[in-house]
């Protein structure tokens, strides 16, 4: 019983002395561990960005028992697509001496594995050991045995999360003072409507055709009546960005196209664009709301080119689109800005490959995404400039094409809601269309060509997020719209605004001014600032030449986007001057050039003279000079430029307040 004693008061005695943690020491929540000597670790840098930044990571060592530690670390990558699960040596190692109970704060230095660990956009978990020998041993026993010169272990850990929206070329940057850039104070909100006919593809109990395939219906020829709904079938889709004081709104019709105005009803994208206006009370003016139809060949004919639809159909998807904007733009939430583009020149064709002067495609797949304070994504629009004729004009289900299947791939990558905003569309096409299980028919072979050429566009998209970096800077949201009136040579749009309902083209534009004047055909372009991107928006089909000259006219933009069929739908927009000879050649004869074929291809019998895509450039140039202080200098240094003079006399947001 003595020696018990004696043995009880030396370990007491040491506890006191500050060799053992007693329950002084705050160890009686923890037991027999508590009271065991150990030495701990914590992790004290909180992001990535300044680890990153300082090359350094910083850590709290905690002995309870004078000892000599040794700090390593490691940096855990877990297993993604195309990559196992990796373990890299994180910092040089180092060891300190802590002569008595204490804890000490030590900078580390990361090694060169470390440093490129962490710069992988993906998530990663960084865990830091120390390992801890006594200084002065005990020579006591403790429960029968003798202590170990080695302290017992407490590790730290910190995991950063994904930072894919501030990759550039694959890996993160080192950030400056202000870590990687990026803001929030954006507001973003996205919404969608369904705007499907009945499920036997008619309405009111009329047909609706489909539009986009030869021209006409009965009685000139049988054209398109929809014969049902293919899968999801047809819906609008809008996004509305606002900087807290003035906002923008971009929506999507699923639909072959749609006039600015109409002759039998106030049913016009600029009716649409002032509705919006009326019932927001100005918050979304006319001029900052963009309306675009996506083109699809398999879409509802709502401009009765191709036999058209009933007018109460037309009717319900003015509401919907209305509804879809107001709806965007009142669920709107705070998030940070991310913008990145991946190269698709693979996933386009373009009908004049051997032609010189129309070499030029407007390739890239582009992303502007809305993320949450935990970097979640909660808006994504995706910018691609393919036509939607992935579907060939044997179909007769109403559909919106790729786009269609691209939207819910988009939300199942990356979560949240999601939208297309169809580019460029002159002259390109996409490429290698197709199903690869040859046992599909009918409806399951056409989902299947869609969700196939999706696939492709939506893993490109993930390539741009992967890039994408923040929008920088404080948040700005700015639009100007443009009214354009240019005189048509084209017989064929003319003829058909003026007779063709005896055709079964009962081409529903108005013939009323400011819209058409003679000959004079009034359309509009805008333009949109979200940050350094910038959005240019083109009443048709327009060539690549067009979009890219703005580009070239900022070097120091961001981000470039282009919305088509935006407005108003004049068919094809050829541009510049030089783009001209073979659209012309291919309207008169085959592609080999050794016979006469009226119409071979249809970029220049629906062209509405040989003017409007250097005017509509201009009018872009003026957009985007306004925007981005620039004032009249951008579109000034453009030498035919001057040819234009009319249209720069008008004010911006003349287009919806004219007519």
């Amino acid at each position: 019983m003595r020696r018990r004693r004696v043995l009880i008061g030396v370990i007491a005695g040491v506890a006191g002395c500050g060799l053992l943690p007693g329950p002084a020491a705050g160890a009686s929540a923890e037991s027999a561990r508590a009271r065991t000597p150990y030495v701990a670790l914590t992790v004290l840098s909180q992001s990535r960005a300044t680890v990153l930044r300082t090359r350094t990571v910083r850590v709290r060592v905690v002995s309870v028992i004078p000892a000599s530690v040794s700090v390593t670390g490691v940096a855990r990558l877990p297993a993604r697509t195309g990559r196992a699960a990796a373990r890299r040596t994180l910092v040089v190692a180092r060891r300190t001496i802590l002569p008595r109970r204490r804890s000490r704060i030590l900078t580390l230095r990361l090694t060169t594995s470390g440093l490129t660990a962490l710069r992988d956009c993906g998530a990663v978990t960084i865990e830091l050991s120390a390992r801890g020998i006594r200084l002065t041993p005990l020579k006591q026993l403790v429960n029968g045995r003798r202590q170990s010169s080695r302290l017992v272990t407490r590790s730290g850990r910190r995991a950063f999360r994904s930072e894919l929206g501030s990759c550039r070329q694959g890996v993160l940057p080192i950030p400056g003072p202000g870590g990687f850039d990026a803001r929030s104070g954006y507001f973003v909100g996205i919404a969608t409507r369904s705007i499907n006919p009945q499920p036997d593809g008619t309405f009111a109990g009329r047909p609706v055709y489909l539009g986009g395939y030869g021209i006409a219906s009965p009685p000139l020829s049988p054209g398109r009546p929809a014969t049902g709904i293919l899968r999801n079938g047809v819906s609008v889709r809008a996004i509305a960005v606002s900087d807290g004081r003035h906002a923008s709104a971009v929506a999507d019709i699923e639909a072959q196209g749609w006039f600015v105005a109409n002759k039998d009803a106030p049913l016009g994208l600029v009716d649409m664009r002032r509705e919006v206006q009326r019932r927001t009370n100005g918050a979304l003016p006319a001029s900052a709301v963009v309306i675009q139809s996506d083109h699809s060949h398999s879409g509802p004919d709502f401009m009765g080119v191709w036999g058209g639809v009933p007018l109460e159909y037309r009717r319900l998807a003015f509401d919907r689109t209305v509804e879809a904007i107001l709806a965007a733009y009142a669920s709107r939430r705070e998030g940070t800005l991310y913008y990145g583009t991946a190269p698709g020149r693979d996933l386009l064709s373009n009908q004049f490959e051997a032609d010189p002067n129309n070499q030029a495609v407007d390739s890239d797949v582009r992303v502007l995404q809305a993320r949450d304070a935990g970097n979640r994504p909660f808006a994504t629009l995706l910018n691609f400039s393919a036509h939607t004729t992935v579907l060939g004009g044997d179909n007769t289900k109403v559909s919106g094409d790729w786009v269609e299947a691209a939207n819910p791939q988009l939300e199942r990558r990356f979560g949240g809601a999601a939208m297309t905003v169809v580019g460029t569309l002159g002259r390109t096409q996409p490429a290698d269309r197709g199903c690869a299980n040859t046992a599909l028919a009918g409806d399951a072979r056409s989902t299947c060509t869609l969700d196939a050429y999706a696939a492709r566009v939506v893993d490109r998209a993930a390539d741009a997020v992967d890039r994408a970096t923040a929008v920088p800077g404080d948040p700005v949201v700015a639009a100007r719209s443009y009214l354009l009136q240019d005189p048509s040579t084209s017989p064929v749009l003319l003829g058909l605004a003026a007779a063709g309902d005896p055709a079964g083209a009962p081409l529903n534009r108005a013939l009323t001014p400011p819209w058409l004047t003679g000959n004079v055909i009034g359309t509009l372009t805008a333009s949109v600032r979200f940050g350094d991107v910038l959005l240019s928006t083109v009443p048709g089909e327009a060539y690549p030449q067009i979009p890219l000259a703005v580009r070239a006219a900022l070097p120091s933009l961001r981000g470039y986007m282009t919305a088509g069929l935006a407005g108003d739908q004049l068919g094809y927009l050829i541009g510049p001057f030089e783009a001209y000879p073979e659209p012309i050649r291919r309207t008169l004869f085959n592609q080999r050039g050794d016979e006469i074929s009226p119409i071979d291809n249809d970029n220049y019998a629906f062209n509405v003279s040989q003017t409007i895509g250097e005017r509509v450039t201009c009018s872009l140039l003026r957009g985007a000079g306004e925007l981005f202080a620039r004032g009249t200098a951008l579109r000034d240094a453009a030498p035919r430029c001057g040819l234009f003079a009319n249209d720069a006399g008008l004010a911006s947001g003349a287009d919806s307040t004219s007519g």
